[in-house]
């Protein structure tokens, strides 16, 4: 491991989990963001989609992370990669209808719309999130 890039990395980390007046947690922004900016979760990976009738399969609680931290549309859930054992950030974005965040690039990346303050919540709106069903 090179402990200068992760140390790089750390010291250019740009948002962190805290106590949200939307739902529970959100993703703030821990310095001013520049509108446009991009590259600011974990790069993209494959969330693959289980049918909604499998979630019968599986315990309350499991079936309760799921309903909390998954996209969902009228078939499917899409599930993290690692399960629930590895989490992304991304998972704590919250819904506003005036959101300061968009996913671009087929759902790969997000973009500020705008600067984003330091301190701000970022957001999504729920409605216009892609899925791709593997």
């Amino acid at each position: 491991m090179n402990l200068d890039a992760l140390l790089q990395n750390i010291a250019h980390t740009r948002l962190g989990l805290g106590v949200s007046p939307i739902h529970g947690i959100g993703v703030f922004a821990l310095t001013a963001i520049p509108a446009g900016t991009g590259g600011l979760f974990a790069p993209p990976q494959e969330w693959p989609a289980l049918p909604l009738e499998r979630l019968a399969e599986l315990p309350a609680h499991a079936r309760k992370l799921i309903d909390t931290y998954c996209l969902q549309d009228e078939d499917f859930a899409y599930l993290p990669p690692h399960g629930f054992r590895v989490l992304d950030i991304v998972m704590y974005l919250n819904h506003s209808d005036t959101p300061n965040l968009k996913q671009v690039n087929a759902g790969d990346d997000f973009i500020t719309l705008r600067e984003v303050a330091e301190g701000e919540e970022l957001t999504l709106d729920y409605g216009t999130l892609e899925t791709v069903v593997s």
